[in-house]
């Protein structure tokens, strides 16, 4: 794991850095300042169980950001070659990326809660983090990187990978003051963490059109209009809370990144398996 002095380090460093430009914010919806930027970058999925409820975490971005203001999605965020570089805990350095980035936005204690650790023996080498195995079972740390998946292209260019993570510990609900206390979360970069069980979000699903990728096209012959070529994402609906503002709701790169996870990963467990247990709680490595 790292060290709480390496960690002050890199936030000091990303702090200098932010001074003098205008920072990197969540790859899941940020636009470069290059609009053909291939600038790599990473989120992660964080897999979790809410008193035994199979859920995944999410966050919604500042209202005061300059751009995607008040959007739903997942921690992540652009390589920094500084920050993320293969002398972080990870050979992989987007998963140094996207833990870099999921700890800035949560803002949890890393000396309580540590900071990742293997799933198994047989993950990808360059999945394979450089502590020894038995550091693990002495301190679980908050989250077990699984794995991958293929890069996702955002709309500005950027590639954008996902990680997927299992958070290591049965969480309160993202309503009480315990939740809070374990994530107090950086008001400069979310206004709002919370949970949403996987069978709702299974459930829920619907889709819309992409406005912004939906283009006219030459006159229609027939009507003479111009004729609309449309292309529909997926949306997935966040439950009714105290938090919730009008319009919430998991949509663009975020509900891209989630809809194959659902539907090929968790929907035949939870058809196979009623109750659809996924082993995360108490430190059980899934």
């Amino acid at each position: 794991e790292l060290s709480l002095l390496e960690i002050r380090r890199r936030n000091r460093r990303r702090r200098q850095k932010k001074q003098g430009t205008q920072g990197t914010q969540s790859a899941a919806s940020d636009t470069p300042s290059d609009p053909t930027s291939t600038r790599r970058a990473a989120i992660i999925v964080p897999v979790c169980t809410v008193q035994g409820t199979p859920s995944i975490l999410f966050t919604r971005r500042s209202s005061q950001l300059s751009s995607h203001a008040s959007q739903i999605s997942f921690p992540g965020g652009y390589y920094d070659d500084d920050l993320d570089s293969q002398s972080g805990g990870w050979k992989n350095e987007l998963v140094n990326t996207a833990l870099r980035e999921m700890h800035e936005e949560l803002q949890y204690d890393i000396g309580r809660l540590g900071v990742s650790g293997h799933a198994d023996s047989h993950v990808e080498e360059d999945c394979t983090q450089n502590v020894h195995q038995r550091d693990l079972l002495v301190n679980p740390p908050l989250v077990t990187i699984l794995g991958q998946t293929r890069p996702v292209p955002s709309m500005t260019g950027a590639k954008v990978t996902p990680i997927i993570g299992t958070i290591n510990y049965d969480l309160p609900c993202h309503t009480t003051s315990e939740f809070a206390a374990l994530f107090p979360g950086n008001p400069e970069e979310v206004d709002w963490i919370f949970t949403v069980p996987i069978r709702d979000l299974i459930s829920g699903e619907t889709s819309e059109p992409l406005q912004r990728w939906n283009t006219n096209y030459g006159d229609n012959e027939q009507h003479g209009k111009k004729s609309k070529h449309e292309y529909w994402g997926p949306v997935f609906p966040i439950p009714e809370d105290d938090m919730k503002k009008e319009g919430d709701k998991i949509w663009g790169l975020t509900a891209i990144v989630l809809r194959p996870l659902l539907r090929k990963v968790f929907r035949p467990v939870f058809d196979e398996n009623d109750v659809g247990v996924i082993e995360t709680a108490r430190g059980i490595q899934a």
